[in-house]
């Protein structure tokens, strides 16, 4: 699954966004979704095709493009080098990292590292992001946990059934995200007591960190919207949000990126991505 990219023409999931209005203009509108590669951030790309519509306050459409792939690589916690191949002896030294575009896109990736065994259910969820993304989403087949037992099935309601408002709440009531703790502001982040012993001097120092590993109950999945990082979001310590966001990353068993074209320009995401990674 993602192995190729594809479109999205119904009224449905992202492109439900003033699908009518649109549709005033252009009488199939439709988004694009990308493919997922095993790569690094040093050589992305800015697609041409659109992945997110919506209609202004002036009544016009805009469209957004973001990058040409979904990108998966390994980021190991305690050197800081990156791997685009799952390495051969793969253990928790290794965090699987994925970077995407709309944020829904995310809980797909949460249930494939399940599925392989890379996390446990009831896992801790750290979300930074100047929104909570906690709006209701319909469940499938009518029943808690009855819908969630086959990535085919996650990926068609991640793709078809749920946008980037409402993609949190899928895991809590199917048993995969216990708690959540919401970073949606400067001052949280930067007071968060999680980082407290694991600060930026332990990251430069390369100091070793107690890190869960696969089906460690105490880890916890680190999902990051570079919205966080708007211009209007003020943020006035910038670099020592990014020193957090490193240190909160190596501690991790799972790390989900979304760059989301529709509030951030997307030049700025790669380079916000970069000053993270690079």
């Amino acid at each position: 699954m993602y192995n190729k990219w594809f479109r999205i023409k119904k009224n449905t999931w992202n492109n439900s966004f003033s699908y009518n209005l649109r549709k005033e203009n252009n009488p199939e509108p439709q988004i694009y979704v990308t493919n997922l590669i095993e790569w690094t951030i040093d050589d992305i790309q800015i697609w041409d095709k659109i992945v997110f519509e919506e209609i202004d306050s002036k009544w016009q459409i805009q469209s957004f493009v973001w990058l040409k792939n979904f990108i998966k690589f390994f980021f190991n916690r305690h050197s800081g080098v990156i791997m685009k191949l799952q390495p051969k002896s793969i253990n928790s030294d290794f965090i699987p990292i994925y970077i995407i575009d709309n944020h829904n896109h995310a809980l797909f990736f949460r249930y494939q590292e399940l599925f392989s065994w890379n996390i446990s259910k009831w896992i801790d969820l750290i979300h930074i992001d100047q929104h909570t993304d906690m709006n209701v989403a319909p469940l499938r087949k009518g029943g808690r946990g009855d819908s969630f037992n086959n990535l085919q099935d996650i990926f068609h309601f991640t793709n078809y059934d749920c946008n980037v408002w409402n993609f949190i709440q899928p895991a809590i009531q199917n048993w995969l995200i216990s708690k959540i703790t919401q970073i949606n502001t400067e001052y949280k982040l930067n007071n968060y007591s999680h980082c407290e012993e694991y600060n930026d001097k332990a990251i430069l120092n390369k100091k070793k960190i107690a890190t869960p590993t696969a089906r460690n109950e105490s880890g916890f999945i680190l999902d990051i919207d570079l919205d966080f990082r708007h211009p209007q979001m003020w943020i006035e310590e910038y670099n020592k949000t990014i020193q957090i966001t490193k240190s909160l990353i190596s501690q991790a068993s799972l790390v989900t990126i979304a760059t989301s074209p529709y509030f951030l320009d997307q030049t700025l995401a790669i380079k916000i991505l970069k000053d993270i990674f690079v």
